[in-house]
């Protein structure tokens, strides 16, 4: 089997795995299961049994909150789910660090400063690494009783900062990630709407080539032969006949081509769109896009494709959305693009440079821009311009 088809099936087989950070919380969630498998009788003053259950529903409250952090991964830092799964996992890390001395239990603090460096930026991060010891440090000097805890502090610190600064550099390269997708989607799509409209000009060019040069000469043609018909025994002539139908079948024919470039001409920005929503792999994007709709002038295009990505960009940065539908669509009078999504923003938006750069350029083309609450509960953006004179 060729290593792509192996490297593809693996992925497959491993598609049901979570991402990495979950992974490795859920393996030192279990690592740290074992470790409290059997509880030291010095758990005082709880009794071992007591202890022992106390232990494991610590466990369970700090897998719940890591389980709720695994699902909203994508979620800005001042969503609930966010510090609410944090303060579980805080909480239920130092309640199972006061039971008393473990080797294993402080490990889940490496966890919880991975969780820190994915939910908030670097300062604010930072100060809740050095909180989150402060309070290590409390619960150590009131329930470990340990003569010297500056090296059991300064080792699970160091690991902690390590989990840290790697998380922070995963997600700077992820946005960086994201940016250069985007990046790269916006110039695939300019270059295919700069290609559309090349073959809409082409196809204006050859239309008017035809109908200008051949068309005419055509006519002229047959005109020649209805005044060379007029002559003595020349119309009863099967040659003259068979010159005079195909003549009379090409100009027909010409004028047919002539009409399907006109009437087939325009700019169609599907591509384009499909081009800008392949830059998201999350959250799932549905297209809606008529086949019919084919746009007169770059212009109108290039704001119609414009308006999709801003569009898309700010429902996947802003909505938490899970689903977001992007709809284009035309009847005589306009040209209708609607983006909408089922996230949690209840149609409130602060307009920002790039919904206010598109309102002035849609503006400009006679059109108008409007932003509602979604049917799906999300936010809604419709864009609508005049059709033009093509269909």
């Amino acid at each position: 089997m060729p290593l792509s088809s192996c490297m593809r099936s693996a992925r497959d087989f491993l598609g049901f795995l979570p991402p990495p950070l979950a992974l490795a919380g859920y393996l030192t969630w279990a690592t740290v299961a074992i470790g409290i498998w059997r509880i030291p009788p010095d758990f005082a003053p709880l009794a071992a049994a007591t202890a022992g259950s106390a232990a494991v529903s610590c466990l369970v409250a700090f897998v719940v909150g890591f389980g709720i952090r695994s699902l909203a991964l994508a979620q800005p830092a001042q969503d609930v789910r966010n510090w609410g799964s944090l303060a579980l996992m805080v909480g239920s890390e130092l309640a199972l660090l006061a039971l008393g001395p473990s080797n294993f239990t402080p490990i889940l603090l490496i966890v919880i400063a991975a969780v820190i460096g994915a939910v908030y930026p670097p300062r604010t991060a930072a100060l809740g690494l050095v909180l989150l010891n402060l309070a290590f440090v409390g619960v150590l000097l009131a329930r470990w009783h340990i003569a010297d805890l500056t090296d059991l502090v300064f080792l699970y610190g160091l690991f902690e900062t390590f989990a840290l600064l790697t998380t922070l550099e995963r997600v700077r390269i992820e946005g960086i990630s994201r940016e250069l997708r985007e990046v790269n989607a916006q110039l695939l799509a300019t270059r295919e709407l700069l290609a559309e409209s090349a073959r809409d000009g082409e196809r204006l060019r050859v239309s008017r080539e035809l109908h200008d040069v051949a068309g005419h000469r055509l006519t002229a043609l047959t005109l020649n032969l209805d005044l060379l018909g007029q002559e003595a025994g020349v119309a009863q002539a099967r040659e003259w006949r068979n010159s005079r139908r195909l003549a009379t079948e090409l100009l027909s024919d010409l004028r047919s081509v002539v009409a399907n470039l006109r009437r087939h001409d325009g700019i169609d920005v599907r591509e384009a769109l499909r081009r800008i929503a392949d830059a998201f792999p999350a959250p799932r994007i549905h297209l809606e896009l008529d086949e019919r709709v084919r746009i007169d002038g770059t212009d109108r295009a290039d704001a119609i494709v414009r308006a999709g990505q801003e569009g898309l960009t700010n429902a996947v940065r802003h909505a938490n959305a899970r689903n977001i539908w992007l709809c284009l669509n035309r009847d005589e009078e306009s040209l209708r693009l609607e983006v909408r999504d089922d996230g949690a923003s209840r149609g409130v938006h602060v307009a920002g440079c790039g919904l206010r750069g598109m309102q002035e350029r849609v503006g400009l083309l006679g059109g108008f821009v409007q932003t509602d609450a979604a049917p799906e509960g999300g936010f809604r953006l419709r864009v609508t311009l005049p059709a033009g004179h093509r269909a």
